[in-house]
């Protein structure tokens, strides 16, 4: 489920797309471990080849790396959000894109993981401004029980909504478009800026018994305990 969970994390970044419910965005990802010390030519090899092909547009890039989880010190290469039609005229071998790959970040991977396909959800997500500002996040890579989704989406339509009150933290709501055995189904993200801030308590308990009432929030957790089969959380920071 971690190289599942690699294909999140993709996800939001300092990207200047939009997302409307008539046009969907999609996330690629790619999981990638550097060789050993090799860390910071691998990051500048990255964004160098971003910055050619991949900074801005239909076919805008990041990369992000995996602070704390089981997967600590992998990297994941991201495009997108992006429309879908993306993936059909991405940048390919006749704009020199392939050999400037093999030639500058190849050599410095150790190892490949995972690659995932990842649909942005626009309706459930808020606060995609502030990820963008942001420095790090939090991913939780989510295995739902049998046919309970509708019960995920209604929770996060008021988590969202909790959210949206409160102002201050993005919460980002991705559905896995490959399903593979024992992965993940949907992914959560939350932003932050600082650990200090990542440990205390965002207020949204109460925030969300203001809106729906004494006791909402125990049941909340009852319900998100009762739809999910397993779940897997990681701590990234955004290189780009």
């Amino acid at each position: 489920m971690i190289m599942v969970l690699v294909a999140l994390s993709c996800a939001i970044s300092s990207y200047a797309q939009t997302s409307t419910a008539s046009t969907p965005l999609v996330i690629e990802s790619q999981a990638m471990l550097p060789k050993r010390g090799m860390e910071d030519k691998f990051e500048a090899a990255v964004l160098a080849h971003n910055k050619k092909f991949h900074q801005d547009g239909p076919y805008v890039a990041g990369l992000r790396k995996i602070d704390y989880g089981p997967q600590a010190g992998w990297y994941v290469w991201v495009m997108g959000p992006v429309a879908y039609t993306s993936l059909d005229t991405r940048p390919s071998k006749e704009s020199g894109h392939d050999a400037d790959w093999s030639a500058t970040i190849d050599p410095l991977v150790q190892e490949y993981g995972g690659t995932g396909l990842w649909n942005y959800n626009s309706e459930l997500s808020y606060g995609w401004d502030i990820f963008k500002k942001s420095k790090h996040y939090e991913i939780w890579s989510v295995e739902l029980k049998p046919k309970q989704y509708y019960r995920f989406k209604a929770l996060c339509e008021k988590l969202k909504k909790g959210y949206e009150t409160l102002g201050t933290t993005s919460f980002i709501v991705l559905e896995n478009n490959l399903h593979s055995k024992d992965g993940a189904d949907v992914g959560l993200i939350w932003s932050f800026n600082s650990f200090d801030e990542w440990q205390k308590d965002p207020g949204l308990k109460g925030t969300y018994e203001k809106i729906y009432g004494a006791g909402s929030w125990q049941a909340a957790m009852d319900e998100w305990m009762d739809m999910i089969k397993s779940y897997d959380s990681e701590i990234r920071s955004i290189i780009q």
